[in-house]
């Protein structure tokens, strides 16, 4: 899977007196772990997101440890992948906790009313909020440039000891 990053790697691998097959592995199993990580994070939130990762982690680390005919390489790679899933499962942010929380009770509650729609959307993200993920929505970005909906038509202007923020040709959206 990451034998194509040996030549990019291999003057890193010698700093570190790591084998290039070996720092590659490594290396290359982190990026293909996080990519995984992103992916989810992309479409699911919660407890989905949690269950996934859990999956995509025992699967990897499960194929690595106890697969017949595996080649010592991928075990590594596996391996970098298996450990990265499962280790973000134990280090969640606060947000993460408190959206964990809240899509265990939305399931639970819909669970309760038989209402499968509305479990499936407590794990899973909206179109829209897919779309604000990846960029596609209007007005998703951290930093927004002034336009129509977000500019005053005209401010009066305010002495600068009087001004809040500073005033500049962008906007810190805080979400």
């Amino acid at each position: 899977m990451t034998g194509w990053l040996d030549p990019a790697l291999e003057y890193f691998a010698r700093q570190a007196g790591i084998p290039v097959d070996q720092y590659s592995s490594q290396v290359g199993g982190e990026g293909i772990g996080t990519a995984l990580e992103v992916i989810a994070d992309i479409f699911t939130k919660g407890w989905l997101n949690k269950i996934i990762q859990f999956t995509a982690g025992a699967i990897a680390s499960g194929y690595a440890i106890w697969g017949k005919d595996v080649p010592v390489r991928l075990r590594r790679e596996l391996l970098a992948i298996g450990t990265h899933e499962l280790l973000r499962i134990v280090d969640p942010k606060p947000s993460d906790i408190k959206e964990l929380m809240d899509t265990v009770k939305a399931a639970k509650e819909a669970l309760e009313r038989g209402d499968w729609q509305s479990f499936l959307a407590s794990g899973l993200r909206a179109p829209e909020e897919v779309k604000e993920a990846v960029g596609l929505a209007a007005g998703s970005s951290t930093l927004s440039g002034p336009s129509a909906s977000t500019a005053p038509a005209s401010a009066p202007e305010q002495p600068a000891s009087e001004q809040s923020a500073p005033q500049g040709k962008f906007k810190v959206v805080r979400e």
